[in-house]
């Protein structure tokens, strides 16, 4: 079985990490700085309250030519800085998984690796970093989908990616529809990780705030039907808020980002939505002042 190289290793790549490590598939670990990580013990706490105390092998940068399948589980803002030190290193034959939140690093991965087969990856799946680990805090659905001509192009290595991913996670599955699950997650993270961020709340919180969530949608939906979706407002509405119900108890990463003074994902967020909606001519004064004020919390 062809080994996993986990690039990023915050909370969903040691959710990761854990879940493959625990389905025995072989699973290393990649720092986005350059030298290798130390050799310390890490720990997976589960649902059921079990811990996994799993030990992967660390790669470095110059360890680029052995990596067979590479996830890359950065922030988004990091992808770039991330993979650079490997263009060149890394073997064209060897798939790159982005999942990542937001969306805007596809076009410089693909100018970057032009003959890597590039799959985009979501994930539902709750993970909480933890000092020494990941804390496992629910169970979600994972889709993989090509991304470029060289992944399309090989449609069994995409359904053995995602093959062995179902051997690990609660759900993976193989999608054609992978650039409109970016998408839905794109809005969904956008109202969701921004309000929270900036009440400080959890996710559950906005539920009492439908109708501010429906106004969102409303001033997305043009742009939405601009990319071709043809879901009415009430559809984007209704999964804003399940996503807000199935994860109640959570700190959306938005909000732990700016509650521990790290940078956030907005760009890719808020921030995309804007830059889609002004080669469209399409205004989002809403999502303006979303992107505004966490870039002043930033």
């Amino acid at each position: 079985m062809s080994q996993w190289c986990i690039l990023g290793c915050g909370a969903v790549g040691s959710l990761m990490a854990g879940l493959l490590w625990q389905s025995a598939q072989p699973v290393s670990l990649l720092r986005s700085d350059g030298p290798r990580m130390a050799r310390d013990d890490l720990h997976l706490q589960r649902l059921d309250g079990s811990t996994l105390t799993f030990n992967p092998p660390r790669l470095g940068q110059d360890d680029a030519g052995e990596i067979q399948r590479l996830l890359v589980t950065t922030k988004a803002y990091q992808v770039q800085p991330a993979l650079e030190p490997l263009i060149g290193k890394l073997p064209v034959t060897t798939p790159i998984i982005l999942l990542h939140n937001g969306m805007g690093t596809q076009i410089w991965v693909e100018r970057a690796f032009p003959e890597n087969p590039l799959f985009i990856a979501i994930t539902s799946n709750g993970a909480r970093r933890l000092e020494r680990g990941v804390l496992h805090t629910g169970n979600g659905e994972t889709w993989l989908g090509a991304a470029n001509e060289a992944a399309r192009a090989n449609s069994a290595l995409a359904h053995q990616l995602a093959a062995d991913l179902a051997l690990a996670l609660p759900h993976a599955a193989l999608s054609h529809e992978i650039h409109f699950r970016q998408w839905e997650k794109l809005v969904i993270n956008a109202i969701i990780n921004p309000l929270t961020a900036l009440s400080g709340e959890r996710n559950g919180s906005l539920l009492a705030r439908g109708e501010e969530i429906a106004d969102l949608c409303a001033e997305l939906h043009p742009l939405l039907q601009r990319e071709g979706f043809g879901q009415s407002e009430e559809y984007w509405v209704e999964r804003v808020l399940l996503v807000a119900s199935r994860t109640a108890e959570n700190y959306s990463s938005m909000q732990q980002d700016v509650a521990n003074g790290r940078p956030t994902e907005i760009d890719y967020l808020s921030g995309y939505l804007l830059r889609q909606a002004r080669a469209e001519g399409i205004a989002l004064p809403l999502q303006q002042a979303l992107y505004q004020a966490i870039k002043a919390k930033e």
